[in-house]
């Protein structure tokens, strides 16, 4: 059966499997130059600013270099979050995948104001066509 156009690009006319892209809960943002969201991993008295490569209200995606790199599968971290409309968050988060240079954390029982301040920055990114 050859491939149509629309099967290439990842549309199926007819689903054959779910993909990641199905199971996703949340939409994901990039961050932008002018609206900065600030994420630093917490380790005891030391915040460590590391690169963001998505946001989600579900967790976020990070460059894979120190401090980073030292967090293996299912390990729990601690970020802080910072976004140009809200005050700095903590939150906790789990390490779910990693490949490709990506770090992908899951957030775990995420506060009002927390999830607050990630409402508003997720809808802001969104709202200028920063889609992840």
């Amino acid at each position: 059966m050859l491939a149509t156009p629309w099967s290439l690009l990842g549309f199926g006319l007819v689903p054959s499997k779910e993909t990641n892209w199905d199971r996703r809960k949340h939409v994901r943002v990039r961050p932008a130059g002018d609206y900065d969201v600030s994420v630093e991993v917490v380790d005891g008295a030391v915040f460590s600013r590391v690169q963001v490569v998505d946001l989600s209200l579900g967790g976020v995606g990070m460059l894979i270099e120190p401090p980073v790199d030292r967090y293996d599968l299912n390990e729990a971290l601690e970020l802080r979050i910072s976004t140009p409309e809200a005050e700095s968050v903590r939150v906790s988060a789990v390490v779910r995948h990693r490949a490709r240079g990506i770090c992908g954390a899951e957030f775990q029982g995420l506060s009002e104001k927390a999830l607050s301040a990630l409402r508003r920055a997720v809808a802001e990114l969104l709202e200028r066509g920063n889609l992840a």
